[in-house]
């Protein structure tokens, strides 16, 4: 799993990434999003736009069916949180959130977790933000 925080200019304010267990995807995309929710109560964050790329998850989370009974307590976690912020929940397809989509692949790479500040940003997620901040889209190849 894998996120990133921004300010409203597109500068970093925190990033992670994180191994996980097998497991499946939209556990990872719910595990991304309570860690990054999560860090934003302790960096203070409380005006957030959340952009996931999963976008069975904001289904999830948007209406009160429960198709995986397993997560009800992550689920219930993620909702919890999102109450106690002023948040907004958005759709951005992979090619859109490159930053995020990095770090969950590194977090395929490494034991732990691992948080990056502005200072010390792996210089490839260096290259994605600038890109973000640019307006200009990441082409991923095949």
């Amino acid at each position: 799993m894998g996120g990133i925080l921004c300010n409203y200019n597109g500068d970093v304010i925190s990033s992670y990434a994180s191994s996980l267990n097998y497991c499946k995807v939209i556990y990872a995309e719910m595990r991304g999003l309570a860690y990054g929710l999560e860090l934003c109560f302790k960096l203070k964050v409380t005006n957030v736009v959340i952009e996931v790329d999963a976008l069975s998850l904001i289904q999830l989370l948007n209406k009160n069916i429960m198709y995986y009974p397993e997560f009800i307590y992550i689920l219930r976690k993620i909702k919890i949180l999102m109450e106690g912020l002023n948040c907004t929940l958005v759709h951005i397809f992979r090619e859109g959130n490159a930053c995020a989509d990095f770090l969950a692949k590194k977090g395929c790479l490494i034991n732990g977790m691992e948080e990056f500040s502005s200072i010390n940003l792996p210089q490839q997620l260096k290259g994605l933000v600038r890109l973000d901040k640019l307006g200009i889209p990441y082409i991923r190849s095949f």
